[in-house]
C-alpha cells in the first residue's frame, strides 16, 4: 500500500481527533449563549482541563453543586481563571451571590477581565442590591463583546431596576425629612435610567412628597410628552395640575381617565369648570375660589352663570338698605327678588358680606332650580315647587340627593362647591355666560 493511500485511511480519524482535542481545550459552541452565565472559558486562551468543560456542561444543566466540584478540581494557568469566573457563576446561580462578591473583588483585580467575569460578577452585584456597580460591570462586559447584544440589554434591565431602587431610597430619605439625600438619589436615578414615564412619574411623586410641586409637575408633563405615563400616575398627575392651576393639562388628562373609567367623570367636569373660571373677570373668579363664599359672592356668580336670572322679570318685593350703595348691587337685588336671598324684615338688611352657611346655600340652589324650571335633577330627586324653600337640614339633605352639594362639609360653604352647584344646574340646560351689556 502507497504512503498516500495509508495517510487518506487514517485522515478521518485524525479530524476526529482534533474536533475531540479542541472541544477540550476550547469554549463549547454547541449551546451559543447571549446572557448569564457566559462560558468561562470565553476569551481566555487554552488550553483548559477537562474538568473546566464538564464544570460548564454542570452549569448549563443547573447542577451547580456538581459544577462547583468540577470547577475546583481545575489546575492552574488559564484552567484556573475560567474555574474561577464558573465558581462566581455556580455560587451566583444557586442563590449565594453574596458568597461571590469576595470571589469578584479577587478575580477583578487581575488585568484584563473577560466578559465572562464581567457579567458573573455585574448578575452578583444586582442580586446583592448594588445596582450601580451591576450596571458598570456590564456595560464593560458589553463594549468587550459587541456580538452578545444580551449583554447591553440587561445593562439596560438593570438601569431600570437600579434607577428604581434609587427612587425607593429617595422616598423613605424624603419621607424622613432628609432633602438633601432625597434630591442626590432623585439626580443619579434619572441620570442611570432611560427616560420613562415610570421614572418620571416616580420622581415626580417623591417631589411631591418634599413638596417640590411645580417641578413635579414639570416631570409629570414630560412623562406626558412621552406618551407612556402609567395609569395611576396620569391621576396623580391630573390632581396635582388641577392644584397647581394648570387646567389645560388637568382637563386632558381627566377626560381621557373619564372614557375608561366613569369614576373620573365628576372630577373631569371640575377641572373643565376650574378652567372656565380661570378665564373669568376678577370679581368672579375671587368668588368662585372663596374659602367663605359671602352671600354677595353668591349674588354675583348666580348672576354671572345664568343669563335667566339677569333678565329674569320681577315685582317690586323688600328692599335692603344695606344694598343700595354698593357696587353689586344689581346682582345682590335680582337675587332677593328671586327668593334665593333673605332679607331681614324688621331691619331690612341682607348683610351682603356675611358668609353663606351651607343651610342657605341648599335653599338657594334648590329655590334657583324652581326659578329655572330645572327640577329633574336626578330620577327620584324631590321637585322643589315655586313655594319659598325654608333653610335647615332637610333642605342640605335634599340639594345632596339633587346632587347640588357634597355630602360633608362645615357650617359655611365654599366658593368652590357652590360654583360646582351652580354648573351642575346650568348643564342641565347649557346658556352661555357673560355680562349684561
Amino acid at each position: 500500500m502507497s504512503r498516500a493511500l495509508t495517510l487518506l485511511r487514517f485522515l478521518p480519524c485524525a479530524i476526529v481527533a482534533a474536533v475531540a482535542a479542541a472541544c477540550a481545550s476550547g469554549p463549547s459552541t454547541s449551546v451559543p449563549r447571549d446572557r448569564f452565565p457566559l462560558d468561562p472559558r470565553e476569551g481566555l486562551a487554552g488550553p483548559f482541563d477537562p474538568t473546566v468543560e464538564k464544570g460548564w456542561q454542570a452549569l448549563l444543566s443547573r447542577d451547580t453543586a456538581r459544577a462547583e466540584k468540577e470547577f475546583a478540581r481545575a489546575e492552574s494557568g488559564p484552567s484556573r481563571r475560567a474555574a474561577a469566573i464558573g465558581q462566581i457563576e455556580a455560587l451566583v446561580m444557586s442563590g449565594r451571590s453574596s458568597d461571590a462578591i469576595p470571589l469578584c473583588t479577587q478575580a477583578l483585580a487581575d488585568p484584563a477581565p473577560t466578559a465572562a467575569l464581567l457579567s458573573a460578577c455585574g448578575e452578583a452585584s444586582a442580586r446583592t442590591a448594588q445596582p450601580a456597580a451591576a450596571v458598570g460591570l456590564y456595560e464593560e462586559a458589553a463594549a468587550l463583546a459587541p456580538n452578545r447584544p444580551g449583554l447591553a440589554e440587561r445593562a439596560n434591565e438593570l438601569r431600570t431596576a437600579a434607577a428604581e431602587e434609587l427612587l425607593d431610597g429617595a422616598a423613605r430619605h424624603a419621607s424622613a425629612g432628609e432633602r438633601e439625600q432625597a434630591n442626590a438619589a432623585l439626580a443619579r436615578a434619572l441620570a442611570w435610567s432611560p427616560r420613562s414615564g415610570q421614572i418620571l412619574a416616580r420622581t415626580a411623586a417623591v417631589e411631591c412628597e418634599m413638596g417640590e410641586r411645580s417641578l413635579a409637575l414639570d416631570h409629570y408633563r414630560e412623562a406626558l410628552a412621552l406618551g407612556d405615563l402609567p395609569s395611576d400616575a396620569e391621576a396623580a398627575a391630573a390632581a396635582l395640575a388641577l392644584e397647581e392651576g394648570d387646567y389645560e393639562t388637568a382637563v386632558s388628562l381627566y377626560t381621557t381617565l373619564a372614557s375608561r373609567d366613569p369614576e373620573y367623570a365628576d372630577r373631569a367636569a371640575q377641572a373643565r369648570l376650574a378652567f372656565r373660571i380661570a378665564n373669568w373677570p376678577e370679581p368672579e373668579r375671587a368668588a368662585a375660589r372663596a374659602r367663605r363664599l359671602t352671600r354677595s359672592g353668591a349674588a354675583n356668580l348666580t348672576w354671572w352663570m345664568f343669563p335667566e336670572v339677569r333678565e329674569a322679570r320681577v315685582t317690586a318685593g323688600l328692599v335692603a338698605t344695606d344694598v343700595l350703595e354698593r357696587s353689586d348691587s344689581r346682582p345682590v337685588m335680582r337675587a332677593i327678588s328671586l327668593g334665593l336671598l333673605e332679607v331681614d324684615p324688621d331691619t331690612h338688611r341682607a348683610r351682603p358680606d356675611a358668609v353663606l352657611t351651607r343651610a342657605a346655600a341648599a335653599r338657594w340652589l334648590l329655590r334657583l332650580s324652581a326659578v329655572l324650571g330645572r327640577t329633574a335633577l336626578k330620577p327620584g330627586c324631590p321637585a322643589p315647587s315655586g313655594t319659598p324653600v325654608r333653610a335647615g337640614s332637610d333642605t342640605i339633605a335634599m340639594a345632596v340627593k339633587c346632587g347640588l352639594l357634597s355630602e360633608s362639609g362645615g357650617s359655611v360653604i365654599s366658593g368652590e362647591e357652590f360654583t360646582r352647584g351652580l354648573d351642575r344646574l346650568r348643564s342641565m340646560f347649557p346658556t352661555g355666560e357673560g355680562r349684561e351689556p
